[in-house]
C-alpha cells in the first residue's frame, strides 16, 4: 500500500515539473498589452448627398416670335426657310399690295384737292367772304384725306413681312402664291442664345429651390452628357389644372458640348437639400462616446485608432456628412467599434464596401 502511495507521488511531481517552466514564461509577458482588433476601414470621402428629384420637360427657347400677316393678300416672295439665320427687320416674305398703292395715288389726289380748297377758303375767311364754319368745314375734309393717305402709307408697308427679332426661321407657313388672311401666321422665329426648361414641381418639392440654385440637365439625346443648369425663376401662381408650380430653367450652352435645340426632351435634376462636395463616412463608422459622436481614426501605421470627436450633418443612403472633425482621405474603423477605445491596436482585415447605395 505504502507503494503505490510512493509511486503516484513520484507522477504527481514530474507532470508538476513539466507545467510550471511554461506557466513562468507566461508571466513574463507583459500584463497590459492585449490582442489587435480586427476592423475593416473606410475612407472619408468628397460626396453629394442632396434630397433631389427629376423632372421631365421639352427644351424651348426663352425668346420666339410668331409672325403674322396684318395684310390680308397674295404671297408674291418669300425670302427666308428653316434653319436659316435672320435679322432684325429684315423682309421675310411680301405681299402683293398692289391695289394698295393705286388706292394710295387716288387719295393723295384728293388729299392735294382738298389741301387747295382749304388754303382759298382760309383767304376767304380772313378777307371775311367766308364764314368761320366753312372754315372748319374744309379743315375737317383734309385731315380726313391726310388720313386716308397714312392709312393706305401703312397698309401698303404691312405688305413687307419683317423679322421682329434676331434669330433663326424654326417654321415658314406659307409658300409663294398663297392667299393669306389677316393675323395669319407665316413664320416663326427664335433666339436660341437663350434656351430654357419649364417643368412643373409639387409644392411639396418647392420649399427647397430658390433662383440662381445649380441644377443638373439630362437629354434622352445625350444619355452619357450632363448639361449646367439654373433655375432662372419660379413662376408664382400654380396652374390650375396640374397644380404644379411652373419652375424655369435656363440651360448653359458651351462650346465644347453638343448642340441643343428647341424640342429636346430634358430632364431636370433639382436639389431640395443641396447637400454637393461634403465629406462623408460611411454611417456604419460613427460611434457615440459619452454622448458625442466620434469616429476612430487611424495612424499612418495603420495599427492604432484615435477617438476623434466629430459633428454630424444629415444622413442619407447609408453615409453621413461630417462638416467638421476630419478632412477628406482620413481612414477611419468602419467595423466591430464596441471593442475599440482611444488608442487600441487594430489590425485591418478588409475595405468596408456597400452595396446599393449611391456611390
Amino acid at each position: 500500500m505504502i507503494h503505490v502511495f510512493y509511486n503516484h507521488t513520484a507522477l504527481f511531481t514530474i507532470i508538476l515539473s513539466l507545467l510550471l517552466p511554461g506557466c513562468s514564461r507566461d508571466s513574463d509577458q507583459p500584463a497590459n498589452e492585449s490582442p489587435a482588433t480586427s476592423i475593416t476601414v473606410a475612407q472619408a470621402e468628397i460626396r453629394d448627398l442632396s434630397a433631389s428629384f427629376t423632372v421631365a420637360s421639352e427644351v424651348v427657347a426663352y425668346k420666339r416670335s410668331y409672325v403674322a400677316s396684318r395684310l390680308s393678300g397674295l404671297v408674291e416672295e418669300v425670302n427666308f426657310e428653316e434653319g436659316q439665320m435672320v435679322r432684325q427687320n429684315e423682309v421675310l416674305a411680301r405681299l402683293d399690295v398692289r391695289q394698295q398703292r393705286i388706292e394710295l395715288r387716288r387719295s393723295q389726289a384728293a388729299l392735294n384737292e382738298v389741301r387747295d380748297i382749304f388754303d382759298r377758303t382760309q383767304i376767304l375767311f380772313e378777307s371775311g367772304a367766308a364764314t368761320r364754319a366753312e372754315l372748319l368745314t374744309a379743315q375737317r375734309n383734309l385731315e380726313q384725306a391726310e388720313s386716308d393717305v397714312a392709312r393706305l402709307e401703312l397698309s401698303i408697308g404691312f405688305g413687307e413681312i419683317k423679322a421682329p427679332i434676331d434669330g433663326i426661321v424654326t417654321a415658314r407657313l406659307v409658300e409663294m402664291g398663297n392667299n393669306v388672311s389677316v393675323n395669319e401666321r407665316m413664320f416663326t422665329v427664335t433666339d436660341m442664345e437663350l434656351l430654357v426648361v419649364r417643368p412643373g414641381v409639387s409644392e411639396l418639392n418647392l420649399a427647397g429651390l430658390e433662383e440662381g440654385q445649380q441644377v443638373d440637365v439630362h437629354l434622352d439625346v445625350y444619355p452619357d452628357t450632363v448639361f449646367r443648369g439654373q433655375i432662372r425663376r419660379i413662376f408664382p401662381g400654380v396652374d390650375a389644372v396640374s397644380r404644379l408650380f411652373t419652375t424655369e430653367v435656363e440651360v448653359f450652352q458651351d462650346e465644347n458640348m453638343p448642340v441643343l435645340r428647341p424640342g429636346f426632351l430634358a430632364r431636370v435634376r433639382f436639389a431640395a437639400d443641396d447637400r454637393r462636395e461634403v465629406i462623408t463616412v460611411p454611417s456604419e463608422a460613427i460611434s457615440e462616446r459619452n454622448g458625442d459622436s466620434v469616429l476612430f481614426v487611424l495612424n499612418e501605421d495603420e495599427n492604432e485608432v484615435r477617438v476623434t470627436p466629430v459633428r454630424i450633418g444629415v444622413q442619407r443612403d447609408g453615409y453621413a456628412e461630417i462638416p467638421e472633425g476630419i478632412e477628406a482621405g482620413t481612414k477611419v474603423a468602419a467595423a466591430n467599434l464596441d471593442a475599440l477605445y482611444d488608442g487600441s491596436s487594430v489590425r485591418v482585415v478588409g475595405t468596408f464596401r456597400r452595396h446599393g447605395f449611391r456611390n
